[in-house]
């Protein structure tokens, strides 16, 4: 719990020195599946419309209806320079229930029109070497003239990989949602896969997500 209060002030202190650059463009969702409910929010954000200082943070609680102990948590939080064009570079990390882990990342970031994507590689240089490739691909084409109503498409993908002895992989997390688009209300279906290594594909976390832009 005190790692949960922890992350939720970075994410909220990060929000309050970055807000004013842009406005209604971090979601907040809840997921409803038949294994699990889900809560997850993330954001980038910039000190000023002209700034290549920003912010990267994500969140994510999960809690099984059949056993309540086994709920995970993850706070992601990276800081970051925009170094050419599309491409940034920074540092921070992330808290689990496990504890914190530093990271190095290089990321790169495009929006065209209806499309954003952002993907990153970070490093994590403690205790076991690992690396991780988070992928965020968003696609919301009009779906009326007016624009009031869109489509909407969400894929966040998170491979976390380790050294020893030969290149494999820890865990492989991947949330889907397909759905609607109305007033900065998003809502429709959701499937969230995982993946540990020594276990294989856990059931699937299918049924439906609403999700807000605040």
């Amino acid at each position: 719990m005190l790692k949960i209060i922890f992350t939720n002030f970075i994410i909220l202190l990060a929000l309050q020195q970055f807000s004013f650059a842009q406005q209604r463009n971090i979601p907040v969702e809840v997921f409803a599946g038949n294994r699990a409910f889900a809560h997850q929010m993330y954001m980038t954000k910039y000190t000023d419309s002209n700034s290549r200082f920003g912010y990267f943070g994500y969140m994510r609680y999960e809690t099984p209806y059949s056993v309540r102990q086994k709920s995970t948590f993850t706070g992601q939080s990276l800081f970051f320079y925009d170094v050419a064009g599309k491409i940034s570079a920074g540092g921070g990390g992330y808290i689990t229930n496990s504890g914190f882990v530093p990271q190095l990342a290089l990321a790169y970031g495009r929006n065209l029109g209806d499309f954003s994507l952002t993907v990153f590689g970070a490093f994590e240089p403690v205790k076991s070497p690992n690396s991780e490739v988070f992928v965020l691909f968003l696609y919301s084409p009009p779906l009326n003239e007016s624009g009031s109503w869109k489509l909407f498409v969400q894929f966040i993908g998170s491979y976390n990989f380790k050294y020893e002895n030969k290149l494999s992989y820890n865990f492989a997390n991947q949330y889907l949602r397909l759905g609607l688009d109305r007033n900065d209300w998003q809502f429709g279906l959701g499937s969230d896969l995982i993946q540990e290594n020594g276990v294989g594909l856990l059931p699937t976390n299918t049924g439906l997500f609403l999700r807000r832009l605040l």
